[in-house]
């Protein structure tokens, strides 16, 4: 009987990621009446409203009508890097007692339905799981404004952004050819994902990448998007124009 081997469907996000220093600060507001707002909050939720926010930018970024492979790529991979590092923040950075907390990997295919994921069926996904996202972030972020027990909301959110994460990584090893057996594909995943974790660890600035960020026209990772994106400047405006139409409806 031929041995069956099983394609890798985890992924290990580790305790032990980023360094404790360089870590993204919401600015001081310069608005008396939202300065005072904020006083009147509990410590950490000003981030958490950002976190929420950055994850509608991330949605319209996703959604925007790439056309050119260069800004695709770049506007996917900085948001990956930054959806990853959330998750480590919200999932895994204060995790009690464990080494590693467990996301899944983009499943892309299935020998025994001779099923392969599209790259279209993949991006619907993981515009499905920046919706889910959005909703989870909201009822962390109101919980917390009114010092509720959040542990359970954080491990959700946390979860949910590490598994859009990798679903992004991943969009470019959709659509394997039939030829390559799931669990070389799925190996390849585990491949792409590792390298994402590896990726978002480089610093944006003098801070790491962060979905928080994202809302933030200053923020170290808004600045050095904009200096970094391809010169033919879809990937810029994805994100300028997020902003500013988030900034329109606010």
């Amino acid at each position: 009987m031929k041995e069956t081997i099983t394609p890798y469907k985890n992924f290990d996000l580790p305790v032990i990621n980023l360094p404790e220093e360089g870590h993204y600060i919401p600015p001081l507001t310069r608005d008396a009446t939202e300065a005072e707002r904020r006083h009147s909050l509990p410590s950490g939720t000003v981030l958490l409203e950002q976190q929420r926010d950055g994850l509608r930018i991330a949605q319209d970024i996703i959604s925007y009508p790439f056309d050119n492979p260069a800004d695709r790529d770049f506007a996917y991979r900085e948001t990956a890097h930054s959806l990853l590092n959330s998750s480590w923040y919200t999932y895994a950075r204060s995790a009690p007692d464990v080494m590693r907390r467990r996301l899944d990997l983009a499943v892309l295919a299935d020998d025994d339905a001779e099923w392969r994921e599209t790259k279209s069926g993949l991006l619907t996904k993981t515009q499905s799981g920046l919706v889910r996202a959005v909703e989870l972030a909201e009822a962390l972020t109101n919980a917390h404004s009114y010092n509720r027990r959040t542990d359970r909301l954080s491990q959700q959110l946390g979860r949910q952004v590490g598994n859009v994460a990798i679903n992004l990584a991943c969009l470019p090893l959709a659509d394997a050819p039939r030829g390559m057996s799931a669990y070389d594909i799925q190996y390849v995943a585990r491949l792409t994902a590792l390298d994402t974790l590896e990726q978002s660890r480089a610093p944006r600035g003098d801070t790491y990448a962060s979905t928080a960020q994202l809302i933030d026209p200053d923020s170290p990772l808004s600045t050095t998007w904009r200096k970094n994106a391809p010169s033919t400047n879809q990937a810029y405006n994805a994100l300028v124009q997020a902003q500013e139409e988030y900034r329109g409806a606010a």
